[in-house]
């Protein structure tokens, strides 16, 4: 998805780097961050190129990670409420056979039980390492 078309609350949590930037041109969170960089940036009157270059040299993209197909995200410094919300976002981000390979700091089985209920028939779920302190989990994107 492009960087213009994903909310500000998105980008704030995916890459959290981008803090800056958007604060300088006075792109928040009012609203709950639910607007996409395109209408913020509209609303701020701040030319969005302008903002889509300066995030792309503080190494926030739209290219990267998912270009690739897979993406890590290690949730283990995020507050806990916004865990959740940004591996689904990351992993609805994937194209399919993209993997996410997900590290946290206690056993995400919680999560497990979310993507079977929410995400049926599109998620393999294969643990890598499990615990005590690390829990290392590939999430593949099957349909």
């Amino acid at each position: 998805m492009p960087l213009a078309e994903r909310t500000v609350s998105e980008i704030l949590l995916r890459w959290p780097e981008s803090g800056p930037v958007l604060e300088a041109r006075g792109i928040d969170t009012c609203c709950g961050g639910m607007h996409t960089l395109k209408d913020a940036a509209a609303a701020h009157e701040v030319p969005l190129e302008d903002v889509l270059a300066e995030l792309a040299e503080s190494g926030v993209s739209d290219a990267a990670p998912e270009a690739s197909g897979e993406v890590v995200v290690d949730v283990r410094e995020v507050v806990p409420r916004d865990r959740h919300p940004l591996i689904f976002s990351t992993f609805d981000g994937l194209p399919a056979g993209g993997m996410l390979t997900l590290v946290n700091d206690h056993d995400p089985k919680p999560l497990f039980y979310q993507f079977q209920a929410e995400r049926t028939g599109q998620a393999s779920w294969e643990p890598v390492e499990e615990g005590p302190q690390r829990w290392v989990i590939h999430i593949r994107k099957t349909a």
